[in-house]
Parts: C-alpha cells; sequence; structure tokens
C-alpha cells in the first residue's frame, strides 16, 4: 500500500495511506489539514471573483500578512506553471477588496494576523508531485516569493 508524505524542513509527515485519486482531492485535504501549510491561514477553495482568467485553487494569508496563492497539481509541474500562477498574483494585487472580502467572510480568524490591505505583498506557492529543474530559472526572475514544494508517495 502507497503512502502520502509531506516533507518540509523540520520533519515528514504521512498524509494519506493511499495517493490522491484528482487534483480536486489532492486539495480538498491540504485545505481542510491546516497543519500541512502550517504558517498559511488558508481562506477559500476555487476562488472565483471578477473576470480573471482561470481559478486559484486557495487563497490565504501567512503569518507575515502575505497574500497567499496557492497552486495544486497532481501532475509533474515545470516552468509552464508560472504564467498561470503570476496571472493569480497579479488579481490578487490588483483586487485587495477582494482579498479583504474573503478574509471577512472567515469564520475562526486568528487574532496574531495583522493584514495591511493597503501594502501587501502575493506570495505564490505551487504544490505539486515533481517540480522540473526548469521551474526554478523562471521562479528566480520573478519579484514575488515563490515556494515550490513537493508532495509525494514515497519518504
Amino acid at each position: 500500500m502507497a503512502n502520502l508524505f509531506w516533507k518540509n524542513k523540520q520533519a515528514t509527515k504521512r498524509l494519506l495511506e493511499n495517493p490522491f485519486k484528482s487534483e480536486q482531492e489532492f486539495e480538498q485535504i491540504v485545505f481542510e489539514t491546516p497543519e500541512i501549510l502550517e504558517d498559511i491561514f488558508l481562506l477559500k477553495r476555487q476562488v472565483r471573483a471578477g473576470n480573471k482568467a482561470g481559478i486559484p485553487d486557495i487563497v490565504g494569508i501567512d503569518k507575515d500578512g502575505n497574500i497567499c496563492i496557492v497552486e495544486m497539481k497532481n501532475t509533474a509541474v515545470d516552468a509552464s506553471i508560472i504564467p498561470q500562477v503570476l496571472q493569480y498574483a497579479f488579481w490578487a494585487e490588483t483586487n485587495p477588496d477582494s482579498i479583504k472580502s474573503l478574509w471577512l467572510e472567515c469564520e475562526n480568524k486568528p487574532d496574531e494576523l495583522s493584514i495591511s490591505w493597503d501594502d501587501f505583498q502575493v506570495r505564490i506557492i505551487v504544490v505539486a508531485p515533481k517540480i522540473l529543474p526548469s521551474t526554478l530559472d523562471i521562479v528566480n526572475k520573478i519579484n514575488c516569493p515563490v515556494d515550490l514544494i513537493e508532495a509525494s508517495n514515497s519518504c
């Protein structure tokens, strides 16, 4: 039986006994398990707003008050993911009222989070079973923080 693990700098956590059946299941498990992205308060999944192209998988706010765009893929990703997530980041930067509305709609908001709605940074997080090296070449040219996280079914 396969196991799915989430590995970060501090530890390796076992998530599931079986790999995810779909990207939606992967996204749902991450959204419903806050300790996975432990420094991010997750606001909402599948955010539809305005006339932007595409839908961010998850929008959240990290402990530093950065707006986090989390893109989940259930397959290996390469540099072609970057234009997609940059569109979401641009939407977040240019629509702070939309993000603030998501925040205000949330129950159980952490008291320790302080967000400057007039001056926040967008942080992009891509989670996939494998991130191909070509992705790093483009990520290094981007002016906002980007985290590339590999989640795999082996430790």
